[in-house]
């Protein structure tokens, strides 16, 4: 039987991850039990607000990043992913630099980084189309079809010229 991948579920979970971290290790800093965290984590309970600062604070993230509205922890988005992942190698470079390193150690980072911006750009982008879906309205699936037709025949030049033109 094959096993799935685990796909991680919240914010917090995933500060665990990108920060090579394990529950424990967080519990002990933060003086809590594993399972607390766990239960934090898997949204058993909520995470108390006298925690919820230190929690920031170790993860160097704003506190709504990590919590919803009724303080439980905040479900992981693709674009929230992305971000919280920039905002991990932004930190890398800066350490990096601020520690002297060589420009060619940097450069994967600063690679990196330009390809988590192009992936935001994308789900930013499919997440517009996806509310245009929603709407269900037929003039603009239609208009949606025709462009991605277009697009993906290859006549990009014309569908830009006729946009452009239809704009002056």
């Amino acid at each position: 039987m094959v096993r799935e991948a685990h796909q991680v579920q919240t914010v917090l979970e995933y500060l665990v991850m990108i920060n090579d971290q394990s529950y424990s290790g967080v519990g002990r800093k933060l003086n809590i039990t594993p399972q607390q965290f766990s239960d934090w984590i898997k949204k058993r309970r909520p995470i108390p607000r006298e925690r919820l600062h230190e929690l920031a604070h170790y993860f160097d993230i704003e506190q709504d990043a990590l919590i919803d509205s009724n303080y439980y922890a905040k479900p992981l988005t693709l674009s929230g992913r992305i971000q919280l992942h920039m905002r991990f190698v932004q930190h890398k470079i800066a350490s990096m630099e601020h520690d002297g390193a060589d420009r060619g150690d940097i450069v994967p980072y600063y690679e990196k980084q330009r390809q988590l911006q192009r992936e935001l750009k994308d789900e930013i982008r499919l997440a517009r189309v996806a509310e245009l879906l929603i709407k269900g309205n037929p003039q603009i699936d239609s208009i949606i079809d025709d462009v991605l037709d277009e697009l993906e025949a290859g006549r990009w030049d014309e569908l830009s010229s006729r946009l452009n033109r239809e704009d002056s």
